[in-house]
């Protein structure tokens, strides 16, 4: 576009054309900074639902409960067993239970004889929670073994 002498500035055409490039530079970073914290902020719930069923994992593995308590399955929260809780902020942000199962573990025997292995326990926590209206879930699984029974048995031959 020709100029007038002694006019100075942009035409209308070079504006429109500079916010289309700038446009189409800032709108995927922009959805790129959107995009990063949503994940960091389902990555943080994430670590909640994990703390809080690492907490539960905690207080069912000693000794002073879980031998007594086989098997087992609580949904949390019970009345029956203050001791497991959710932390409140998660619970009340997220409608989040949980599910505590104690049972001997599946699958393992005493190696060479076959038999059950009696003295290794299994113990699985499963925290549930909504979140955008989506139902989440985070499971953890862990043995304890009892390493302090007189009625042990243990394999003839390794």
């Amino acid at each position: 576009m020709d100029r007038k002498p002694g006019r100075q500035g942009f035409t209308l055409m070079e504006i429109m054309l500079a916010v289309f490039i700038i446009g189409v530079g800032v709108i995927p970073v922009m959805n790129l900074f959107l995009s990063g914290s949503r994940t960091v902020e389902k990555g943080g719930e994430i670590l909640a639902a994990t703390i809080a069923a690492q907490d539960i994992i905690d207080r069912a593995k000693s000794d002073a409960f879980l031998w007594d308590h086989i098997p087992l399955e609580v949904r949390i929260p019970d009345d029956k067993y203050p001791e497991f809780t959710i932390p409140a902020f998660f619970s009340s942000k997220y409608q989040a239970t949980a599910t505590l199962v104690i049972r001997p573990a599946p699958g393992h025997t005493v190696l060479g004889t076959g038999f059950n292995e009696e003295n290794l326990i299994e113990l699985s926590v499963a925290i549930y929670w909504i979140e955008n209206q989506r139902p989440r879930s985070n499971r953890l699984v862990t043995y304890r073994a009892n390493t302090n029974s007189f009625t042990m048995k243990t394999s003839t031959r390794f």
